[in-house]
């Protein structure tokens, strides 16, 4: 998952070229705004995987979660992003920062034992398996939503 999370990235960074376009049809942010957004995500919930402490991880059993995980889908338009990964002032060289970042969150995911969580706020404790899968299906869906703009 780890490798399939590499690729989306080398293609969020291709795809940083074009982070000016919009188009309103598709959504109502630009390119760039998806990717930084989907970059805060990594970098923020991997910071967040790291500093857990494995012993106090508890799951939580959820139908939508497990329907997400499972499906590998999030519903477009259902969920509104906390404001902590929401970007502010979008311009290249953040993004380009922002992506800097995320080749190290991704390779510090190999660090983190089985039982490192991230604390989801609708799906609980996710461990670091649960988590990886999770920034996969995340950045998935936002590269989809850049993909239909720029067609």
């Amino acid at each position: 998952m780890i490798n399939k999370l590499a690729l989306q990235l080398k293609e969020m960074q291709t795809l940083s070229e074009k982070w000016e376009v919009k188009n309103p049809i598709i959504s109502a942010e630009s390119v760039g705004w998806h990717l930084l957004h989907n970059l805060h995500v990594i970098n923020g919930v991997v910071a967040g995987l790291a500093a857990s402490n494995p012993s106090a991880y508890k799951p939580k059993h959820s139908l939508v979660k497990w329907t997400i995980l499972l499906t590998k889908k999030i519903p477009r338009g259902k969920a509104r992003a906390p404001k902590s990964a929401m970007p502010g002032h979008l311009d290249k060289s953040e993004l380009d920062a922002a992506l800097d970042r995320a080749s190290l969150s991704i390779l510090n995911l190999l660090n983190q034992s089985p039982n490192h969580y991230f604390t989801h706020p609708m799906f609980g404790d996710l461990n670091t398996r649960l988590t990886t899968r999770f920034l996969w299906i995340h950045t998935e869906h936002h590269l989809k939503i850049v993909r239909d703009m720029l067609r």
